[in-house]
This record gives structure tokens, C-alpha cells and sequence, in this order.
């Protein structure tokens, strides 16, 4: 199983290929000197790096690798870069003109990615903003105008008043940020949207979603086999491997708008390491993703993303913010998104993951 790449993806030699490339960028420095690095094209989030020999923690595409496979990347009007982004979701209606043929009509609009971001410092932090105009297909017709505004910066440990925090932390290191992420509609009527956070994965872990033991798994795509999910009554694992694709969405009301990725490590300095994101997961608000083949099978405010290799081989930690327009009666809706970092061996990461996620890692 593929896990981490042999390329060199270190904050220094991406910076590095950044400025020959001539693409705007910012640095954010996390607790225990770990960075972030936030670009303007794309509205991307690499990083977490947790050291200068340690390569983007999130997955990263191969064109991130040299200057000239990044040129041209820039120069073809590619979106994948990797990081971690934010979309405007449903895709079913932004993204898929065609829902009866999903794969035949799917097509990321530009003006979303790699959009049109502007990137500016602020006190503590980072701030990224674009306008965007999208055109609705299948759940509503028409041109929707949205901004999009995100203000990134540090987030304190979680685990920093328990009792145990000390022992806890032994051995082990953290780092976590923030992001606040405003979507507003320059005109409300009847058709909705919401702030959509993707996190892309290198495979070799497991997803880890607390749920009530009943959970729906909603699947968009083939159905997942049980070589990549597993239920444990009050959680379900799901396997990133990147060479089998699949899709799944998880129901508001059956989630606690908290999971996590745990790796037990591919080599380097971290050994293992276990990333979480904490979302407010609000079940009385409309969750408005579909998948293509169940019309009105909405709700979902968490998704699933294995890659079959189509576009890189990676896995994606997905959750949706609150939904503007239609019959919401909001106009816009500020969603707060954190993840939190923690590496150290396995056995130190897992009795975290324990504490996080109240699963057995």
C-alpha cells in the first residue's frame, strides 16, 4: 500500500518553487514550530509541517515536486493541487451538469477552483477571500454570486485542561489551527449553498467517525466493501488506501461533528501521527449534497473520499458548513473548522485518539 511519497515536498523546496513560479504565498507558524504555508492561487492550505525535513503532512500533488511540472501545472489551468481547500457545495448542483451521468458531466468550474483568491496577512493570521459566480444544475437552476472569506490561525490543544494532559502529552507533540470561513449570496433566492472543507489524505490510515450505533452510510459511487469499512457500534473506521474509489456520506443527526485520521506512521520523524477535525455539526440545519443516483437522499454533513488512483491515489477528510439561501431565510453563515495535529509514536497517539474520537487505534 502506497503511503507517503519519496519526493520532496518539505516547506523549503516548495517555498522554493513557489517563488520561481512566481505564486504569491503566506507562512503561519503553530505551536512547537510547526508551519503552514497558505497559497493564493487555489486558496490552499499545505502543510501542517512539523519540521524542515518532514514533508506536507496533507496530501500534496506530485507537481508541488519541481519547478517545471508546477509551471505547467499552473500554466494548464489545473485545479489539483492538493492541501487543504474550500469548495462550495452541493457539488451535485455546482460541479455535475447531469446528474444521470455523473462522470461524463462532472467539471470543476474555475471561477471555484482555482478561483480568483486574494491573500493577505492579518494580526495572528492569515485571511483568504474571492467572488465567485456559479451556475446551478439538478437541485436548482440559475447563476448564484457568493464571497468567500476565511481568516486562518493558531488553535490551542484541545486536551490542555484535562487532568491527564501531562502524561498525555509526553512524548508527543501538537499543533492545530483554526479557520473561520464566511459564505455570503450577493442576492438570496432559491438556490442554496454551503462552505464545503476537503482534506486530502496520503493513504494508509484509518478514518475514524463517532456515530450513534445505527448510522446511515450513504454511498455516492460504487458501494464500499468491507475491506474499507468497518462498524464498532459507536464508531465507524474507514480505510484510506487510494487504490479502490469510493464515496460516502454520513448523516448530521447521527454524527458529532468530530473525526479523525489516524496514521501509524511511513517513516521519518513523526512515526505516527493522528489528525482530527472538530466542525459544528447542526442536524436542524439542511445538509444539501445528494448523491447522484438518490434524488432528495440529503443530510450529510460529513464525507468520505477514496481515491482510485483517478485523479492522484489519495483519501479525503470531508465536512460541510452551514447552508445559505432557499427556504434557510440566511443570506450567509460564518462556520468555525479546526484540526488538530498530533504525532509521537503509535502507542502515545492512539491513547490520544482514545481521548479525541473514543475509539481503539
Amino acid at each position: 500500500m502506497y503511503t507517503h511519497p519519496q519526493m520532496d515536498l518539505t516547506l523549503a523546496a516548495i517555498e522554493r518553487r513557489l517563488e520561481q513560479n512566481k505564486l504569491a504565498y503566506g507562512e503561519l507558524e503553530l505551536q512547537n514550530g510547526v508551519k503552514l504555508l497558505l497559497l493564493e492561487r487555489g486558496g490552499r492550505v499545505l502543510g501542517p509541517f512539523l519540521s524542515p525535513r518532514e514533508n506536507t503532512l496533507l496530501w500534496a500533488s506530485p507537481a508541488l515536486a519541481d519547478s517545471d511540472s508546477l509551471g505547467r501545472f499552473v500554466a494548464a489551468g489545473e485545479w489539483n493541487m492538493g492541501g487543504e481547500r474550500i469548495w462550495v457545495a452541493p457539488e451535485i448542483q455546482f460541479n455535475v451538469g447531469d446528474r444521470s451521468d455523473f462522470w461524463g458531466t462532472l467539471s470543476i468550474p474555475t471561477q471555484m477552483d482555482p478561483g480568483d483568491w486574494r491573500l493577505d496577512e492579518q494580526p495572528e493570521g492569515w485571511r483568504l477571500r474571492q467572488g465567485m459566480t456559479l451556475t446551478a444544475n439538478n437541485l436548482a437552476q440559475g447563476e448564484k454570486e457568493l464571497w468567500i472569506e476565511r481568516f486562518v490561525h493558531p488553535a490551542a490543544d484541545p486536551l490542555a485542561s484535562t487532568r491527564e494532559y501531562g502524561e498525555l502529552l509526553d512524548g508527543v507533540t501538537y499543533a492545530g489551527y483554526e479557520q473561520i470561513v464566511t459564505l455570503r449570496e450577493a442576492r438570496h433566492d432559491d438556490i442554496m449553498s454551503q462552505a464545503w472543507n476537503v482534506a486530502p489524505l496520503w493513504p494508509g490510515g484509518q478514518i475514524i467517525i463517532p456515530s450513534t450505533p445505527s448510522v446511515d452510510v450513504s454511498d455516492y459511487f460504487e458501494p464500499v466493501d468491507d475491506r474499507h469499512l468497518a462498524r464498532h457500534g459507536h464508531y465507524i473506521a474507514l480505510q484510506v488506501t487510494g487504490d479502490c474509489r469510493y464515496k460516502v456520506g454520513i448523516k448530521a443527526a447521527q454524527s458529532f461533528g468530530r473525526l479523525g485520521y489516524f496514521h501509524p506512521g511511513g517513516g521519518g520523524a513523526q512515526g505516527a501521527y493522528l489528525i482530527v477535525r472538530n466542525f459544528f455539526n447542526n442536524p436542524s440545519s439542511p445538509y444539501t449534497e445528494e448523491p447522484p443516483q438518490s434524488p432528495g437522499a440529503a443530510g450529510d454533513s460529513i464525507h468520505v473520499y477514496n481515491d482510485g488512483g483517478l485523479f492522484g491515489g489519495f483519501g479525503e477528510l470531508e465536512c460541510q458548513g452551514q447552508a445559505i439561501g432557499g427556504h434557510t431565510g440566511r443570506v450567509a453563515s460564518t462556520d468555525q473548522q479546526l484540526l488538530w495535529v498530533y504525532w509521537g509514536s503509535r502507542e502515545k497517539v492512539a491513547r490520544i485518539g482514545r481521548q479525541l474520537l473514543g475509539a481503539e487505534l
